[in-house]
Formats: C-alpha cells, structure tokens, sequence
C-alpha cells in the first residue's frame, strides 16, 4: 500500500478500455504550516492595526499594508499548494482519452508530457530550512500534460505527483495509447 504522502495510479484494464486511479500526493505538512504561521505572523498584527483607529498614523498603514502583501502571497502559497490535489479518473479506449467529463479522440490527441518544477536551492541558515520545506513541498508538483494536433494549449490530466509517478504513468498511457498519440 502506497503512503498517503506520496502520488500513485493504479491501472485495471476493462472490456475495452483501460483506466487509471491517480491520487496526487497530500500537500507537504510543514509547507502547509510555514504559510499559515506566516500569514498568522503578520495578518493578525495588520488586523489590530485596521481595527484600533488610533493607529491609524501613516507609518502604522504603511505596515499594515505591507503585511497584508504578506498575508496575500501566504495565502497564494496555500491555494497553489493545494491546486490539482484531487484524485483524477482516465480513460483510453477505442474512442480516446476521457477525463473529468471531457473526451477527446485519438486524431486531436499528440503527445503527452511531464511538467516538473526545478527544485529550490539555498546554502545556510533558516534559507537553508525554507529550501528544504520548499523542495519537499516541488517534489509532488509534477503534472501530467496532453498535447493536441491542431496546437490547442495543453490540459493538465493530473497534478500533484511525483516526478517519477508522472513519468511512470505517461509511459504505462503511452505503451496503451493508440500509436502516433
């Protein structure tokens, strides 16, 4: 049994057909944490500030202001953490691909790929711990992209793998896909 931290996809081939299951990984815990303390941290302070009308001095919203920008990009970090983090269901058949309700056929599908982030570097210090939380928290954002013939942007068909899962799972499509897709 896979972790619950990690992606995986199971295949079952049906009359026909052949489905995969995929499970994004769960969000990174510390990520999860550092970007609720860091809006925590600053939002709070921003808040007593907005709502006491004798710190209402200039310098005072100046800062205010600026831990809202903070609290704006945690909560970004939050939101983007948690995107594409839903089990997903696809289907190759003689028909096409299916996948959240949306069907292609095998003459609009091309290729497919893997889009992973680079992972973060820092030497030292507290950056060196917010490069390691960071890295942990890339490492299951690869996503699974379908590529179409007539040059459409690509979808997203999964997200929130590992790197190697997302690999693993393109070539397990590729090796049932219809050749030339």
């Amino acid at each position: 049994m896979p972790r619950p931290d990690t992606s995986h996809f199971t295949t079952r081939a049906e009359a026909g057909a052949t489905t995969y299951h995929i499970r994004p990984a769960r969000p990174d815990l510390a990520f999860l944490a550092a970007a609720v303390l860091l809006g925590g941290l600053f939002g709070l302070p921003a808040l007593a500030v907005l709502l006491d009308p004798r710190r209402h001095d200039p310098l005072s919203l100046a800062a205010a202001g600026c831990a809202a920008l903070i609290l704006l990009l945690a909560a970004w970090a939050l939101r983007r953490a948690l995107r594409g983090r839903r089990s997903v269901l696809l289907r190759l058949d003689a028909a096409g691909l299916t996948a959240d309700g949306r069907h292609w056929p095998w003459a609009a599908l091309a290729g497919r790929s893997v889009e992973a982030p680079a992972p973060v570097v820092a030497t030292g210090g507290l950056h060196e711990l917010a490069a390691t939380i960071a890295t942990r928290q890339r490492a299951a954002e690869a996503r699974l992209m379908q590529h179409f013939a007539d040059g459409t942007p690509p979808v997203v068909l999964a997200a929130g793998l590992d790197a190697a899962v997302a690999e693993r799972l393109r070539a397990a499509m590729d090796a049932v896909a219809r050749p030339g897709t």
